[in-house]
């Protein structure tokens, strides 16, 4: 596992293809823009030598999610959370550990950097998921979609 680059573009636009409907797709400048504004907090893990999953995630003040697939993103002066912004393995990768990897690094990150509380976006089905990971519903988030939920966690400093 290592931190993800612009470099590493193609691994992420062919792994998101791989786990999203198209009306999560996000494009290539939306990723490369993540990647840009905060450099050390997207990860990229891989099996074999070959890119299998990542995790975007980046500073963020308020409640609400920013936009999905949004090229012009800014990250505020003063960052409140830590918005975990997309996880995905490929469907060949899964069950194999590599989650728990890249969910604890995001959440140490956070950690190291004095965020307060982490924020998500739910997609998919996840809730369960991230309930095990000690997130809590905290309303809905219709924009990513029919059934996203947004989730916080309550105390992202306790680990």
């Amino acid at each position: 596992m290592r931190n993800a680059t612009v470099d590493d573009l193609p691994h992420l636009t062919r792994i998101q293809s791989a786990c999203y409907p198209t009306e999560y797709l996000e494009a290539t400048g939306t990723f490369e823009r993540k990647l840009q504004l905060s450099p050390d907090s997207h990860w990229l893990i891989e099996c074999d030598g070959v890119a299998m999953g990542y995790f975007l995630t980046h500073p963020w003040a308020g409640n609400a999610p920013p936009a999905l697939d949004h090229a012009t993103l800014t990250l505020p002066e003063q960052a409140d959370c830590h918005f975990l912004h997309d996880l995905a393995l490929h469907p060949a990768a899964r069950g194999q550990g590599l989650a728990p990897r890249l969910i604890e690094a995001a959440l140490q990150w956070g950690r190291a950097h004095g965020l307060p509380r982490t924020m998500l976006v739910a997609v998919q089905g996840s809730v369960p998921f991230w309930e095990r990971w000690g997130f809590a519903c905290i309303g809905n988030a219709a924009a990513y979609g029919d059934g996203a939920a947004l989730m916080q966690r309550a105390d992202a400093l306790s680990g």
